[in-house]
């Protein structure tokens, strides 16, 4: 990954995209195709977001995930990977059980390296799996979109004290607790598999999470309990059991 000290000239360059202060298309970069993030907002908050992103991604080094190729004061420029994503595979209906296998060990694989290297994703979703041409293959996978990420490593957390995610990916505790815990990527790999395989979501609404953990109020310490209370929670099954026949 290069670091430089000025914005790149990118040859025909077509925006496809606007979000946040940030605008993405596609175009030439010394001679390859790539896609490009460029800030297009001097909100300190909006540069910080960016910069971050940039710091994330240059962190990682995985078949299976996107690599930054250079990151500019303006600038983050990944090659351009054709095909689409989970989401529009799945539009087409669920896969097979073979190819909703194959993509979802690739984004396992692709989510460990991540752990590994300290970074939690905290946005997992069908639409932040690429698929190379298309293809529904564990080596087709790539997982793109560092925005919300957070690294153990960095200096400066950005999301610090935020909740972070897309409600529908979300794990019911993501509500209640700010910060990056794996349990919660594992549940949004979950729901990723879920699509994959049933071409459904898990979660009726996007604000079940939400509703649940307001319902439920803050998550209790577990309690041990007493020898004779022990006796009674393990006698109830068998008496009901008793009773409906």
């Amino acid at each position: 990954m290069l670091t430089l000290p000025a914005p790149e000239p990118i040859a025909h360059m077509e925006v496809t995209s606007y979000r946040a202060g940030v605008q993405g298309g596609s175009g030439l970069w010394r001679g390859q195709a790539v896609y490009v993030k460029t800030l297009v907002s001097d909100d300190p908050d909006r540069v910080a977001m960016f910069h971050h992103e940039g710091a994330v991604a240059a962190r990682l080094s995985h078949p299976l995930v996107t690599p930054l190729l250079a990151h500019t004061p303006n600038q983050l420029i990944f090659p351009l990977l054709r095909g689409g994503t989970l989401r529009d595979l799945v539009r087409c209906g669920p896969l097979d059980a073979d190819a909703a296998t194959q993509v979802t060990w690739g984004v396992l694989q692709a989510v460990s390296h991540l752990h590994g290297r300290g970074v939690t994703h905290h946005d997992l979703k069908p639409e932040n799996v690429l698929l190379i041409g298309g293809q529904s293959q564990v080596e087709a996978v790539r997982l793109i979109d560092f925005g919300m990420s957070h690294a153990a490593g960095l200096p400066l957390d950005i999301h610090s004290g935020t909740r972070m995610g897309t409600p529908q990916f979300m794990a019911p505790s993501s509500f209640r607790a700010s910060g990056a815990t794996r349990a919660a990527t594992c549940t949004r790999w979950a729901c990723c598999c879920s699509i994959a395989s049933l071409g459904i979501h898990p979660t009726p609404t996007p604000w079940a999470g939400w509703s649940v953990s307001a319902r439920n109020g803050p998550p209790r310490p577990a309690q041990r309990l007493a020898p004779a209370d022990a006796a009674r929670h393990s006698a109830r099954p068998r008496q009901q059991a008793a009773i409906r026949r």
